[in-house]
C-alpha cells in the first residue's frame, strides 16, 4: 500500500508537522543531498541512501525518521526551510486553507455570485481556463424547490395533477 508515497522516489510522501502536514518530493539524488544538509541527520545521510535504490530499500526507516523530525515544528516553518533550500515541497491544506490560497483566488477558483435573495455567496469557480474565450459566467444555486415541478414532470413523468396531489399531502 503506497498511500501518498511514490513507488520509486524516496522520500516522496506526506509528513506530519506540529500543526498540519507537508509533502516533499525528492526526485533526484541532489535533492536528497540538499535535504540531508538541511536536516543534519547523519543516521540517514549514509552511502547507501545517497542513491535512489538505497533510499527505496530503506523507505520505511527514512519516512519514519522524517516524520519524527517534521513533527518538531510547524508547517510554515518547514515549508520556509524547504523552499529556501529549493527542495520540492508544499503544505497540505485543509478545505478552508485551500479555498483561501492566494493562487486559488488569483485563478478565480473561488468566485462571488449574487444569489436571488440579493446576498453574495462564494462558490467554486470553473477549473477549465480557456485562453481565447475567458469564459467566467456563474449562476447562483437554485432556491429550495425551485426545480421541483420540472424534475417531477420531465424526469419522473408526473402530471400536474400528480404534483398538486403531492403538494396537498405535504410531500413536496
Amino acid at each position: 500500500m503506497l498511500g501518498n508515497a511514490h513507488f520509486v522516489h524516496v522520500p516522496y510522501n506526506t509528513y506530519p508537522t506540529s500543526d498540519g502536514y507537508i509533502i516533499i518530493a525528492i526526485i533526484t539524488d541532489s535533492f536528497w543531498a540538499t535535504l540531508m544538509d538541511m536536516l543534519n541527520m547523519p543516521e540517514l545521510h549514509t552511502e547507501e541512501n545517497k542513491y535512489q535504490p538505497g533510499r527505496l530499500k530503506n523507505q520505511q526507516t527514512i519516512d519514519g525518521r522524517l516524520s519524527d523530525i517534521f513533527r518538531t515544528n510547524t508547517q510554515a516553518y518547514w515549508i520556509a526551510q524547504l523552499t529556501a533550500a529549493r527542495i520540492p515541497s508544499a503544505p497540505v491544506y485543509n478545505v478552508e486553507q485551500a479555498l483561501n490560497d492566494e493562487q486559488v483566488r488569483h485563478r478565480n477558483m473561488v468566485v462571488n455570485v449574487q444569489h436571488v435573495d440579493g446576498t453574495n455567496i462564494e462558490m467554486v469557480g470553473n477549473p477549465v481556463k480557456l485562453s481565447e474565450t475567458h469564459e467566467d459566467t456563474f449562476t447562483p444555486p437554485p432556491t429550495l424547490g425551485q426545480h421541483t415541478d420540472e424534475i417531477l414532470m420531465h424526469l419522473l413523468g408526473k402530471s400536474e395533477t400528480d404534483i398538486n396531489a403531492l403538494r396537498e399531502k405535504g410531500v413536496i
